[in-house]
């Protein structure tokens, strides 16, 4: 409703001022005032708007169970009070029992990844990986070495570790039948990483516990570069790739320390300034802190753009990142940005639990509210423009636990996974 200014009312009541009656304007203005009133009260008869939220159906969880989402397919990794795991799939929009697998005997929470048609699946008690059809639940092969995404077409990369989980050997395998494409020994590791270039395997990079650094091609498994990069006597270190470069993040005290190398090692650029985190931002790297959130040139650590207003981010793929000022969402404002830019895409918003894939170009947005008591509303970000749109509510669910895929949100409650359809 807008409010109208009118003045001092008891200053106009006080000097009357005699003027003609305007008979037309007063029929005009009866007429407008009939049509606002008409218009309210079909407004008011009206029936609500339909709810774009429907729940669909509920499966047994508990918290040690692992779920995936492929398609229109649920897999669900579950592990028995004695102990036995079982891989089984349900059709998503009915909820359906397409098959159910015995997988091994152990526990499910290193999840379950699906690759195409495969299934992927853990196997922690022998420290393996046991291929499923997708379709059938068929077990399709089981070999030595945990299978971890990124996942390339028609193969699958394996790391075998010691019993103290230091990888010691990687294989390339086929992803349908578990054929060796090559197979080597390499010195004990901490950490390994694939390198891509145009969304493509091209390298793996290991790292030992003193940052002995060997970069092998991906493939023929080919030692390619070796050298030693500053590593250890730190609180942490991490080793990840942006594209088909390795970034090492290096924190001690209260400083964290992020170099850039290429695949030949060398190193292209290094940020030593009050940062946070780094992550990567697109086809940039972004390093975050308390001075704000800055996109650097992958190659050169040239800063593109800067927003000290904001200190984390979340980047959700096609040129797309999320800017918060905390790390809680449900505390901060949130801005929707263009990776490239950093320019603010819609308008600000604030209060969400969390967030989850939604259709092509949408991002689902969970947020608590009070009235009514114990409900969460569920709304979708168009990323193109940044407009808002509710879609319904939903009872209180725990938002951080959900996994979205496009139409569907999928949320742990209790002992229970509701899944729910969305739009």
């Amino acid at each position: 409703m807008t409010l109208i200014d009118l003045g001092d009312l008891a200053g106009a009541a006080a000097e009357p001022v005699a003027a003609p009656v305007n008979v037309p304007r007063l029929r005009r203005l009866a007429l407008a005032v009939l049509a606002v009133a008409g218009l309210l009260v079909v407004s008011a008869s009206a029936p609500p708007a339909p709810s774009l939220v429907r729940p669909l159906w509920a499966a047994t969880f508990r918290p040690s169970d692992t779920m995936a989402v492929d398609g229109g397919t649920l897999y669900l990794n579950r592990t028995s009070p004695a102990g036995a795991t079982a891989v089984t799939a349900y059709d998503l929009p009915t909820g359906k029992l397409r098959w159910s697998t015995p997988a091994t005997a152990g526990i499910a929470d290193y999840g379950v990844f699906p690759a195409g048609d495969v299934l992927l699946v853990p196997d922690r008690s022998r420290r393996g990986t046991v291929a499923l059809d997708a379709a059938t639940g068929r077990q399709l092969w089981r070999a030595e070495g945990n299978a971890r995404p990124p996942v390339a077409r028609g193969d699958a990369l394996l790391a075998e570790t010691d019993p103290y989980g230091v990888t010691t050997r990687l294989r390339l395998v086929g992803l349908r039948d578990g054929h060796e494409v090559w197979g080597h020994a390499i010195t004990p590791a901490v950490q390994w990483t694939t390198l891509a270039e145009d969304g493509r395997p091209i390298a793996i990079a290991s790292v030992t516990d003193v940052g002995d650094v060997t970069v092998y091609g991906y493939a023929d498994g080919k030692v390619l570069h070796r050298s030693r990069i500053p590593w250890n006597g730190v609180y942490s270190a991490t080793l990840f790739t942006a594209g088909p470069y390795l970034v090492s993040v290096r924190t001690a005290s209260a400083q964290t320390v992020a170099t850039i190398y290429g695949t030949d090692l060398r190193q292209r650029w290094r940020s030593d300034e009050l940062i946070g985190y780094v992550t990567g931002c697109g086809t940039l790297i972004c390093t975050a802190g308390v001075r704000g959130v800055a996109g650097r040139e992958a190659g050169t650590g040239r800063v593109v753009w800067r927003r000290d207003d904001l200190n984390y981010v979340w980047d959700l793929g096609g040129g797309r990142l999320l800017l918060s000022a905390a790390a809680n969402l449900a505390s901060a404002t949130t801005v929707l940005v263009d990776a490239a830019t950093g320019r603010t895409i819609g308008r600000p918003f604030g209060g969400q639990q969390a967030f989850s894939v939604g259709a092509p170009g949408s991002l689902i947005l969970l947020r608590g509210i009070g009235t009514p008591p114990g409900r969460t509303v569920v709304n979708r970000l168009d990323l193109a423009d940044g407009r808002q749109t509710v879609l319904g509510v939903v009872d209180r669910i725990s938002a951080q636990d959900c996994q979205g895929t496009p139409g569907y949100l999928l949320c742990p409650r209790g002992d229970t996974l509701t899944v729910t359809a969305i739009g």
